[in-house]
């Protein structure tokens, strides 16, 4: 399982684009190995690959490839997304320092089924999808 890479195939071409803001469709392939295990039977897309979603609508958007993701600021789901959901994918950035502070969305027939901020920086320590992330010990919210 490569969350960047799943969602590098699954992220459709940018329908709309301005300097700070991008969107594109979305669609997850039910054959993707991840669904074998999340969850059988009644397979769910997982977080990590909504959020691999934005942050590579933010690459596509900006041009800048290179950018990973070194923090998820913060993120809510509020609606399940299946393998086959037409999903449609928002991101609009900012420059805040050394990183490009993104927020974005990930919705399903109109209903957001994911909000969240990221920061993105060229040669993160922990881009998504290649190394493990370290278990935050406290729920609280890194400030924007």
């Amino acid at each position: 399982m490569d969350p960047a890479e799943d969602a590098l195939a699954a992220l459709g071409p940018v329908t709309s684009s301005g300097p700070t803001s991008a969107s594109a469709s979305a669609y997850f392939a039910g054959t993707l190995p991840v669904f074998a295990g999340h969850f059988p039977g009644a397979p769910l897309v997982p977080g990590v690959h909504q959020v691999a979603l934005v942050a590579e609508l933010a690459r596509r958007g900006t041009g800048n490839h290179a950018l990973l993701v070194a923090a998820i600021v913060r993120c809510k789901w509020s609606l399940p997304v299946c393998p086959g959901d037409d999903l449609v994918v928002t991101a609009s950035w900012r420059q805040d320092g050394a990183y490009l502070l993104v927020d974005g969305t990930v919705a399903r027939g109109g209903a957001v089924s994911c909000s969240c901020r990221l920061r993105l920086a060229e040669n993160s320590p922990f881009p998504l999808g290649r190394r493990p992330y370290p278990i935050a010990s406290t729920s609280q919210e890194v400030p924007s």
